[in-house]
């Protein structure tokens, strides 16, 4: 009995080894926490630093944590006419070169709530995801001495005109309403050009309009709602 015992053994450990090691890889499903996007209306724009331009606001990059999410696949919304998944071309320089890629970007198209998944080797990874309307964030607006926080009631995206404050040096004054909060507010020259995330302007700091569509940023927050919206201005 003990030399059959014997022959057998590294059999049952083989099989045992399989089994181990198949618990070991087995499928898992993970939940990333939730986030809410804002739904802008038509004619509202951000500034895209992946595409270097003022795109359209609805659109925004969804977020893996995975550099140009390579590797990953099985990209699916609950809900396609709340939230569509859509893959737009991008490019990142590395040290090596600079390579174009194709990342996913989120497209809201109604308040809602859905559940956005991928996949990631054997992993599936979920995150509940809800639309939320578009508000005026911002009680003061000044630019220089022109009031504008009320351009911002339906549109997060207002227009000056280059040519009359070209290489005018202007006074922020910004507030927000309510429980929002200001993050913070960004001046960037160029979208092509900016390599950088531009520069930071605090309430009551100043700016000068050096080139055409140059722009601010206001970046606002909600903390209980975890609503983020962006509020921008461009000298055209």
């Amino acid at each position: 009995m003990k030399k059959h015992f014997k022959r057998f053994l590294p059999i049952v450990l083989t099989i045992i080894m399989v089994m181990l090691s198949a618990v070991g890889v087995q499928a898992q499903t993970i939940f990333r926490p939730d986030q809410v996007l804002t739904l802008y209306s038509a004619n509202s724009k951000i500034y895209d630093p992946w595409k270097k331009a003022y795109a359209i606001a609805n659109e925004t990059p969804f977020n893996t944590d995975i550099l140009m999410d390579q590797g990953v696949t099985g990209y699916k919304t609950s809900n396609i006419s709340v939230v569509s998944l859509i893959p737009r071309k991008v490019q990142h320089k590395t040290a090596a070169a600079l390579g174009t890629y194709t990342i996913r970007y989120m497209r809201a198209k109604k308040t809602g709530t859905v559940t956005l998944s991928y996949k990631v080797n054997n992993n599936t990874y979920k995150q509940k995801t809800t639309v939320r309307k578009y508000v005026n964030p911002l009680s003061t607006l000044k630019i220089g001495s022109l009031s504008l926080a009320s351009k911002f009631k339906k549109d997060s995206t207002y227009t000056l005109s280059y040519e009359k404050y070209k290489n005018k040096e202007l006074k922020l004054q910004i507030k927000t309403k309510g429980r929002w909060e200001l993050s913070g507010v960004r001046y960037i020259t160029s979208p092509k050009t900016s390599n950088s995330m531009g520069t930071w302007i605090p309430d009551g700091g100043t700016f000068k309009v050096t080139q055409k569509n140059c722009s601010l940023t206001a970046y606002v927050f909600d903390p209980k709602t975890k609503q983020s919206e962006e509020c921008l201005i461009i000298f055209k």
